[in-house]
């Protein structure tokens, strides 16, 4: 028999104070009680009961014992109680990664509906550029993240929630043609584009390379907010997400810059590593993300 098994009968004698209702409690016989006390006192060196005409009262070693015992079965019970909770998804925690750009266009429009639905699911945003998030989700740190989907995978596993669409924007101070501009063109203005690195930049300049075309951009930034406000005041076409931009483009704020050939959509999507389970909590988020996703834009 298991220390574990001993332990559990010593536990349920101690709290009885009776090897027969020990025994009815543990659904065994009471000869089977006994020998497992005495197992365990031969074990432990120690007599840990004293029998008597109403049960058996607990020795000053025995006392030493239960109290340990005691607090280490409500630690198991609180345990088993937790993940009953995470279960039924009543607590749990959840840490995902996303840019600060999809975080407020894409995420927190979601965030406030999933909290209503799970309200004791606590959600850990760790706001980081795609590329750190890729490299938080390796390293464990994260339960899953939000990004544009790379083309080079990786070992990790995607599952696309939409369809995004980069276009160029310009303020009232450009005269934009109706017609698409042809890319080579497109140099000819003050170009204001996300910093190196960005996965949003990556997608353009990759565009630019298979039209056999370079351009430096008069200004870099790392927020897409700012980069659309530099495009307000008229500091040059900056390239931004169409979907992030709907309500300045409707009220004429910002104007898109047609380009030839048009820059091709990509995929948002959730990052996972793979073969790699995540917790019940991040299970809830990722599959409520998955029934609303929107696969155009």
């Amino acid at each position: 028999m298991l220390h574990a098994e001993l332990y559990k009968i010593f536990y349920f004698t101690s709290m009885c104070r009776s090897i027969s209702e020990a025994a009815d409690r543990l659904y065994i016989s009471q000869p089977a009680i006994s020998k497992s006390i005495k197992k365990l006192e031969t074990l432990t060196g120690c007599t840990l009961f004293i029998r008597n005409s109403k049960g058996v009262t607990l020795t000053t070693e025995g006392q030493i014992l239960y109290d340990y015992v005691k607090s280490a079965f409500e630690t198991l019970n609180n345990g088993e109680m937790m993940l009953e909770k995470l279960k039924k998804r009543t607590e749990g925690i959840v840490k995902v990664g996303i840019s600060n750009t999809l975080c407020r266009y894409f995420f927190l429009p979601h965030l406030e509906a999933f909290h209503y639905q799970y309200p004791g699911i606590h959600i850990q945003i760790i706001n980081r550029p795609s590329p750190d998030t890729l490299k938080l989700l390796e390293q464990g740190q994260l339960d899953f993240g939000i990004i544009s989907i790379p083309m080079d995978k990786g070992d990790l596993e995607y599952f696309e929630l939409m369809t995004i669409q980069d276009i160029f924007v310009a303020g009232s101070k450009y005269d934009i043609p109706d017609c698409a501009l042809p890319l080579k063109k497109l140099g000819s203005y003050p170009l204001l584009m996300m910093e190196a690195g960005n996965l949003s930049r990556i997608h353009i300049d990759d565009y630019f390379k298979a039209n056999h075309l370079s351009f430096t951009p008069e200004i870099e930034i790392s927020s897409m907010d700012i980069l659309i406000e530099f495009a307000k005041i008229g500091l040059g076409f900056a390239s931004v997400i169409k979907s992030f931009v709907t309500e300045e483009l409707a009220l004429g704020i910002l104007k898109e810059v047609p380009v030839s050939p048009a820059i091709p959509q990509r995929k948002i999507g959730i990052a996972l590593k793979k073969n790699i389970p995540v917790s019940l909590a991040s299970q809830s988020f990722i599959e409520y993300l998955k029934g609303t996703r929107v696969l155009s834009q």
